[in-house]
């Protein structure tokens, strides 16, 4: 069952669900509510001159748990305008794809019974851009904000103002059953793109 925006706001009232800032009255839409795009510092791009080396071939081992760190040891701060903006250009010149984080933190209580989806608008899919590349899901029990996966498949120069612009929503959904264990996720409290959390500085 998908909790209406009445359902979203009595979820939070009730302490089920937490996203801290408190989203606006004009961030709901039916069915769903709106995240903001965050801190201009942690947007991340690939660092291309790395991948252009003469001889360099990067491959990944999916199969391998630790892929995503020796990936993420090529990503880097991208360049931002004067006014500290980002603007991704269209698809086939660098940066290909970048990734941000929401404004929002989102705490998903295990025994609430919720998880969600994390979704592009689609006005923003009518001009090309992907907001939210393959990976939806945020599972019931996860904390922190959430890394978006942009790409811009479009013809036009697309500029991301930071704490300003709205760049996806979140749906809500209930559980049939209680879950069991913890989140299966590398990204739980996640503080970069990268994957660093509280977590791993504490451990």
């Amino acid at each position: 069952m998908i909790l209406s925006n009445e359902g979203i706001r009595a979820a939070l009232q009730t302490g089920q669900i937490s996203i801290s800032p408190e989203p606006q009255p004009d961030q709901y839409t039916t069915s769903a509510v709106d995240l903001i795009l965050g801190d201009a510092d942690l947007f991340r791009v690939w660092d291309a001159p790395k991948f252009s080396a003469p001889g360099v071939k990067v491959e990944l081992n999916l199969a391998e748990q630790e892929f995503g760190k020796t990936a993420f040891g090529y990503l880097t701060t991208p360049r931002l305008e004067s006014d500290g903006t980002f603007i991704l250009p269209p698809y086939g010149k660098c940066p290909l794809h970048f990734l941000a984080m929401t404004r929002e933190r989102v705490c998903l209580k295990r025994e609430s019974l919720i998880a969600a989806r994390v979704e592009g608008r689609s006005s923003f899919a009518r001009i090309g851009l992907i907001v939210h590349l393959t990976a939806p899901t945020i599972h019931a029990g996860f904390q922190g904000p959430i890394t978006l996966e942009i790409i811009n498949f479009g013809p036009f120069h697309v500029k991301f103002v930071p704490f300003k612009t709205r760049l996806c929503q979140l749906i809500f959904e209930r559980l049939e059953t209680q879950p069991q264990g913890e989140p299966v996720t590398a990204f739980q409290e996640q503080t970069t793109p990268a994957g660093e959390s509280r977590l791993s500085r504490l451990s």
